[in-house]
């Protein structure tokens, strides 16, 4: 691990913002459609010191033999902040879980950026959407290396700022738009959480620094007075992963993300923006882990999520929306892992899961090039003889999304549900995990089928249909990894576990949660081994997969008889259960007549009161403005007899002075008179 104490680790994070400042200076004028190449060169470049990283962290694990020895690496920047007793640094953690996350968000993105060059060549903006691809794996890079709440938070909202840049891309489209606001609004309700969580850890240890918070925090949270508030904290930074990690109820923009390219789809489900949640809510476990509340909201919320969402998945016919919906359901199962406390597995099924869901959002966007933008399961079919390569990359991708075995997800999607069904109190939450493993196997092949198969269907602007080089590369490459990314870490090792377990477990954060499921699991039999259900779980995987195949290898029909059949509920699948509506009525609606009301009050009570306050003013004022200078003599005469009497009457007090006092107003009076008339 000391050879990880170099400056040069930095670079992981700073090659993509290097190459994202060319772009941004010189992409419009001088490299045009070269613009690609420093972002393809940083991101690599990022992919390759992260694999030097992962394979130095591994060596390390090696050599202490499980012993948990290996203790995060601190790569000293410098202080950034330093506000009265409260201080932190830009400086960076190295640990096994940092590790992976490194490599798994930096292999993928550079496979993006290959893809990207050919998905956007006749882009006019193409230089800008490079530099954002650029900015956004930098933001994700800073929040998996950094060693503080601030350092955290600001990689946090720096993927929100690049996300909505994003998806607004094409920001003439008034979908577009609508969907980046909608992403940043609610991404804004689950920071709010986020803020609320690191203010009260600052109230309580004074500090941001990780190391420091958790190292107090468990005997902290053990005092009775403080139960409350261990509660607090763990829920509120819960509240910001929902918003992140688009799970209940701040899931509505994710489906709405697909409006971007569909290289910035395939990052933000697979490799950046979603998994930050489920990152930051394994970083802290010391935090949730001390609290049985948190711990089972995160539970309940995954497994409510992955059901709500595979039930709308089930039912769209845009492919890239299927596939939203389809990482909103699985980002749950990682939240139900965590919840039940095998953040191992957690971990292990955002890698495998970035693999396949890449892929699978990138075989979406090599039919939607081809067939000139349209993407809706009505307007398209039939199209294996005309990609052939997509069609099976595709095919891939979706068998490991089905936990088909022996590809990525099976390996990881399993280890959760034996961790959910034989948890002591939360095996119903394990059960709604294998309905859902059901449901997915089917809207997965359901899309698959009518997309490839059945009669043809092509729409009529689509001429010279064909496949891109620049993006089959990326997806051979993705489905290699959605076949044997699982397989390489999740496999036996000797009598000690898997492998990945045995790695993670050297991870401090980790190790938090296998405490906590030591202690949970004290005294209980497991009901459930892993081997049985995963032979369970593949086996329904297959019968998804044969019901999708005999109600879709034709085509709508059979489906079209089905969803007739199925009525009200397949419309309210179809229609995401009408949830945007509600949110319109209970929210937006008394939110726009509420602004209406102050505006209204604004513009007629307030501008009235300040008007009457305004008035008298205004009166003296005007009154006063009968002595401004003219240049006439009877003015300033009728200015020197004012002050004069003023002078008099505030000086003198006896009667003579008052006769004194009312000649003298005659007088200005009269003055006044003969300075109008002459005037």
């Amino acid at each position: 691990m000391d050879a990880l104490n170099t400056q040069w680790i930095w670079l992981i994070a700073l090659a993509p913002l290097i190459g994202s400042i060319i772009v941004a200076f010189f992409g419009k004028k001088t490299l045009k459609e070269n613009s690609a190449y420093p972002i393809i060169l940083g991101v690599g470049t990022s992919m390759v010191m992260s694999w030097w990283v992962l394979k130095t962290v591994l060596a390390a694990v090696s050599e202490s033999h499980g012993g948990h020895g290996v203790v995060p690496v601190i790569i000293e920047g410098f202080q950034w902040i330093n506000v009265g007793g409260l201080q932190a640094s830009i400086q960076a953690s190295i640990d096994p879980l940092a590790a992976v996350m490194l490599a798994t968000v930096t292999t993928v993105s550079f496979f993006v950026m290959i893809y990207s060059k050919g998905y956007m060549k006749d882009d006019p903006s193409f230089w800008r959407f490079f530099a954002y691809l650029g900015m956004f794996v930098f933001s994700m890079v800073v929040l998996i290396l950094a060693d503080n709440f601030a350092l955290i938070f600001f990689g946090w909202e720096a993927v929100g700022v690049c996300s909505y840049l994003l998806i607004g891309y094409y920001f003439q489209k008034p979908s577009a738009a609508a969907a980046n606001k909608k992403a940043f609004i609610l991404n804004r309700i689950g920071d709010f959480g986020f803020i609320m969580a690191i203010l009260l850890i600052i109230a309580n240890f004074g500090t941001v620094n990780f190391a420091e918070v958790f190292e107090r925090y468990a005997e902290w949270a053990a005092l009775a007075e403080n139960t409350t508030t261990k509660h607090l904290i763990a829920l509120c930074l819960f509240m910001g992963a929902c918003g992140k990690s688009a799970q209940l109820p701040l899931y509505l923009w994710l489906p709405d993300a697909m409006e971007g390219p569909s290289p910035v789809s395939a990052l933000i489900h697979a490799a950046t923006m979603v998994t930050a949640g489920v990152y930051m809510t394994v970083r802290c476990g010391v935090i949730f882990t001390s609290s049985d509340v948190a711990m089972h909201v995160v539970a309940i919320v995954g497994a409510c999520t992955a059901l709500f969402a595979a039930t709308m998945g089930m039912a769209q016919t845009d492919v890239k929306r299927i596939w939203a919906y389809s990482t909103v359901s699985q980002l749950g199962y990682m939240f139900i892992a965590v919840g039940v406390g095998d953040a191992v597995f957690g971990i292990f099924h955002l890698y495998t899961h970035a693999f396949f869901k890449a892929l699978l959002f990138l075989s979406a966007g090599s039919v939607m090039h081809a067939m000139h933008h349209h993407i809706d399961l009505k307007d398209i079919g039939g199209l294996r003889k005309d990609l052939p390569i997509t069609t099976w990359t595709c095919c891939i991708g979706g068998l490991a999304l089905a936990g088909f075995p022996f590809l990525a997800g099976y390996w990881s999607k399993d280890g959760i549900l034996a961790s959910a069904l034989n948890h002591p109190t939360l095996q119903w939450v394990g059960w709604i995990g294998v309905l859902t493993a059901v449901m997915t196997a089917f809207y997965t092949f359901r899309c698959f089928f009518l997309t490839f198969f059945g009669p043809r269907k092509v729409p009529a602007d689509a001429h010279h249909i064909h496949e891109s080089k620049w993006m089959m590369v990326p997806l051979l490459a993705l489905a290699v990894g959605a076949m044997f990314a699982g397989w390489a870490v999740g496999t036996s090792d000797g009598d000690h576990g898997n492998k990945i377990g045995n790695f993670l477990n050297e991870s401090s954060s980790i190790q938090a949660y296998t405490e906590y499921t030591k202690d949970l699991h004290h005294g209980h039999e497991h009901a459930y081994s892993h081997s049985a259900v995963a032979i369970g779980s593949s086996v329904l995987a297959v019968i998804g997969i044969v019901i999708a195949f005999v109600v879709y290898r034709n085509g709508h029909g059979t489906g079209a008889k089905l969803a007739k059949m199925l009525g009200p509920i397949y419309r309210g699948a179809f229609n995401k259960w009408y949830i945007d509506e509600i949110f319109v009525c209970i929210l937006v609606k008394p939110l726009y007549k509420l602004g209406r009301i102050c505006f209204g009050s604004d513009n007629y009570v307030i501008n009235f009161i300040i008007w009457l306050v305004c008035a008298v003013p205004r009166s003296i004022g005007f009154l006063l403005s009968i002595l401004s200078q003219t240049g006439g003599m009877q003015s300033y005469a009728m200015q020197i007899l004012l002050g004069v009497t003023v002078i008099i009457f505030l000086v003198l007090t006896k009667t003579a002075s008052l006769l004194v006092v009312g000649i003298l107003a005659i007088g200005i009076i009269v003055a006044v008179v003969l300075d109008r008339i002459t005037n």
